[in-house]
């Protein structure tokens, strides 16, 4: 029983706490309310400005990359439209462009941090939250084409940063497909060259290999022709018979008969006419075919030709693009927290306003209580 005093005076003390709140209800709300104008004045006189910006980056049109076909045609090298796409893209999210544009634009204010390497790492994660969304065709998405997105405040600066980003990126792609072509030219160079050393060294070979060989032909003839005269064997005496004896470079000829029955007249005859030959070329075995291989590749112009088209290209143009990106066209969506905002506004008015009842009030009782003192 002793303590029910106290739990009762406490009941009290709570029933008194609740009246003193409804007694200043209309305090109470008139702070909520000049909380909730506060908000809805602000966002009249200073919107919310936070959107989603989306651009489209798109393949260029048929009629853009027809300018590459004949180039294309050469074999050499080819441009594809999916090539100059990827090439973009990869430039973007490789980020230095996109970290280059937020410094050069001040996307992200220097003088909100502490540090230049706190600067850095605010732009990096302001970049890593730029991406390059993929084509989707699902049920409840449906994507065409390839999307940058990211989340910012002023447009002015965001269209400033896509137009040096889009501009940097189409000078980048035309770079490394320049540069990527003049190694294909270095290579392809090289190879020719290569093949036509590779062919004069068979060609020196040939003719190295005809004078050893015709060497041992007359060593052969004249050791036949010695024969046939110590045999007096002038002409052939056996015209009938077959000779299966061939115009072979090989001191070992195998005939049906013996070399030296042809006779010395003939035999010597042959000598005469290889020792006196002045267009030793045209005995040389294979030399004509290597000849020509040579030829062939000395006049090949393929490659001549490919950067003579090359040249055609927009690749070398001043208004070159590899994909189709309009940043006019970017769709901007404002991330609306309006509701939100007013939602807090009455909470925190609410809170604001209890506090300030039961804070006068105290003051009132204190009041009181020292004048009846």
């Amino acid at each position: 029983m002793p303590n029910l005093p106290s739990t009762y005076d406490d009941e009290i003390d709570l029933l008194s706490l609740i009246l003193t709140i409804w007694e200043g209800k209309w305090k109470i709300i008139f702070i909520m309310a000049v909380s909730l104008l506060s908000v809805f004045g602000f966002n009249i006189f200073k919107p919310n400005t936070t959107f989603t910006a989306s651009t489209e980056i798109k393949p260029i049109t048929s009629f853009e990359f027809d300018k590459y076909s004949l180039f294309n045609a050469t074999g050499v090298f080819g441009v594809k439209k999916e090539t100059l796409l990827n090439l973009y893209i990869e430039q973007i999210q490789e980020g230095s462009l996109l970290e280059t544009a937020v410094y050069k634009f001040n996307l992200i204010n220097k003088e909100n941090f502490n540090s230049e390497s706190d600067y850095k790492e605010a732009i990096e994660i302001f970049v890593s939250n730029i991406e390059v969304l993929k084509p989707i065709n699902e049920k409840n998405e449906v994507r065409l084409h390839h999307v940058l997105s990211a989340q910012y405040n002023d447009k002015d600066k965001w269209k400033n940063l896509l137009t040096f980003v889009n501009e940097e990126a189409n000078r980048k792609v035309k770079t490394t497909l320049i540069n990527r072509f003049a190694t294909i030219v270095s290579i392809e160079n090289q190879k020719k060259d290569f093949s036509i050393k590779d062919i004069d060294i068979k060609i020196e070979n040939a003719k190295n290999d005809y004078g050893k060989n015709t060497k041992n032909r007359l060593a052969f003839l004249t050791e036949q022709a010695a024969i046939a005269r110590k045999l007096d064997i002038q002409k052939n005496t056996i015209a009938s018979q077959r000779f299966n004896a061939q115009n072979t470079f090989v001191t070992n000829v195998k005939t049906d008969a013996p070399f030296y029955l042809r006779g010395y007249l003939a035999i010597e005859e042959e000598i005469r006419q290889i020792k006196n030959r002045k267009d030793k070329n045209a005995f040389t075995d294979g030399l004509y075919g290597l000849e020509q291989q040579k030829r062939t590749l000395e006049q090949d112009e393929t490659i001549e030709r490919a950067i003579g088209l090359f040249d055609k290209t927009p690749l070398n143009q001043d208004d070159f693009k590899a994909t189709i990106v309009k940043v006019a066209t970017t769709y901007y969506k404002i991330i609306n927290n309006k509701n939100l905002y007013y939602v807090l506004a009455i909470v925190l008015g609410g809170i604001i306003g209890v506090v300030y009842v039961l804070i006068t009030d105290a003051f009132k009782k204190r009041k009181t209580n020292i004048v009846n003192s």
